[in-house]
């Protein structure tokens, strides 16, 4: 009975998730909040090496459709060592053009403290490296960031994991370290009419973020976990980009919070193999975001091999 009635309520929280109106920053953003030990926690692994078919697709501003599937590799190495990396790519079409192009390489290994309490505390530290630097074009027209395969910068990411079996606490750091990208998108100097209701970004320069998130995962049956939660990247400063005349400006209201309403679920089909999901809702966000992270009606699916 117990389980019968958890299950309802978890099937009405995914109704309630899927009913509200999305303009989510779009947690695979820049790229901490699934890396290591900041992802939200799922089933703990009895094998010590997963490969994860990623397969995230939604909306972007001015309804950009965007589809950026990856692959991950993960491998527990020991009690206190895991490792992971990851690689994408990225498709976008919208009033603008489409562009295809790779995206990013994601490498990260996470130390987990020892410890024979209840609560265990887990450090990661990784990089993102560019596979394209934020230069993809339409019709030989410069796209701005909605359209981008990768945001173009090499990125620091570090990150601090608090949990125990149900809730997990964690806090993260992403720095770009290079600076500028190759965009080339100005409103002004498309051809197209709608051009205008995009952002400038040539030359983009895109600040840090922060992450703070807080998540509950709940154990339905032997096979079945949901997690839910709260999710909260701050972006640190204005992102800045370069004018028609080479000036260099900043672009207001691109600092500030954006905070999400999380959900995951997870299904082990069989010791070998899990699929899953996870999405999200905004409750806040910032006024402008030029890096085109902004996801509407975002879904992301996931298939693991474990071995």
């Amino acid at each position: 009975m117990k389980n019968r009635t958890t299950i309802y309520l978890a099937t009405a929280l995914l109704l309630l998730v899927s009913k509200l109106p999305a303009l989510a920053q779009g947690c695979s953003d820049a790229g901490f909040c699934t890396i290591g030990s900041l992802k939200q926690h799922g089933p703990t692994d009895n094998k010590g090496q997963k490969i994860t078919l990623l397969l995230p697709v939604g909306l972007g501003d001015e309804a950009v459709f965007v589809f950026a599937p990856g692959i991950q590799y993960d491998n527990q190495l020991s009690a206190k060592w895991a490792i992971q990396a990851k690689l994408t790519g990225n498709y976008a079409s919208g009033n603008l053009g489409s562009a295809t192009g790779p995206g990013d390489i994601f490498l990260s290994s996470t130390y987990s403290i020892p410890t024979k309490a209840k609560w265990a505390t887990s450090l990661t530290l990784g990089t993102k490296l560019p596979l394209d630097r934020g230069n993809l074009k339409a019709n030989g027209q410069p796209l701005p960031m909605q359209y981008q395969s990768s945001l173009g910068t090499v990125d620091l990411i570090t990150g601090l994991s608090v949990s125990n079996s149900k809730w997990q606490f964690s806090a993260g750091w992403q720095q770009p370290l290079t600076g500028v990208n190759d965009n080339a998108f100005l409103p002004g100097s498309s051809p197209k009419p709608e051009a205008p209701a995009y952002p400038p970004s040539n030359q983009f320069n895109r600040k840090a973020d922060v992450l703070a998130r807080v998540a509950y995962t709940w154990a339905i049956t032997d096979q079945l976990s949901l997690n839910g939660g709260l999710l909260g990247i701050y972006h640190l400063g204005e992102d800045g980009y370069t004018d028609a005349g080479g000036k260099q400006l900043y672009i207001a209201g691109s600092q500030g919070l954006t905070l999400n309403a999380t959900i995951a679920a997870w299904w082990t089909v069989n010791p070998k193999m899990r699929i899953g999901f996870t999405a999200g809702t905004p409750l806040v966000t910032r006024e402008v975001r030029p890096d085109g992270l902004t996801r509407s009606i975002v879904f992301a699916p996931e298939i693991s091999w474990l071995f």
